[in-house]
């Protein structure tokens, strides 16, 4: 789905199929590795073949980048795609209990919306810990 001339590490980027809010249909999408789309990065990648574009955004009230579906132009909303991104490619941290690394899992209630998540440890169980991102 990326074209093969982007000036960007692909490593950096996660790219994949979501449903459309919208319209239903399969949508490609692209989201940073451990970052944020409206940064310059979106600027880069949306003078290229992604779906990647300026759009507003009402929560925001502001224009952002973002990614829109290829059926019916509709902005997919950066809240609902990185959390899509967490899902696919969850950040490892290190367990305050343990010290191995274990996936990071966002709250999926109020929690989530103040950057809290949780690890699963095999030895103490479920652990609170906050967003790694935000470090």
């Amino acid at each position: 789905m990326l074209p093969d001339d982007l000036p960007v590490d692909r490593q950096k980027l996660l790219s994949w199929e979501t449903e459309c809010w919208q319209c239903g249909e399969q949508t490609p999408v692209v989201w940073p590795r451990g970052d944020h789309l409206d940064t310059p990065l979106g600027d880069i990648l949306a003078n290229y073949e992604t779906p990647v574009e300026r759009v507003y955004s009402n929560t925001l009230g502001k224009k952002v980048w973002g990614n829109v579906c290829q059926h019916c132009d509709s902005y997919q909303g950066n809240h609902f795609i990185q959390q899509e991104a967490v899902e696919i490619d969850p950040p490892l941290v290190d367990c305050p209990h343990c010290g191995d690394e274990h996936e990071w899992s966002p709250d999926q209630g109020m929690g989530g919306a103040f950057g809290q998540g949780w690890v699963s440890c095999p030895e103490y169980g479920e652990i609170p810990v906050g967003d790694p991102r935000r470090e």
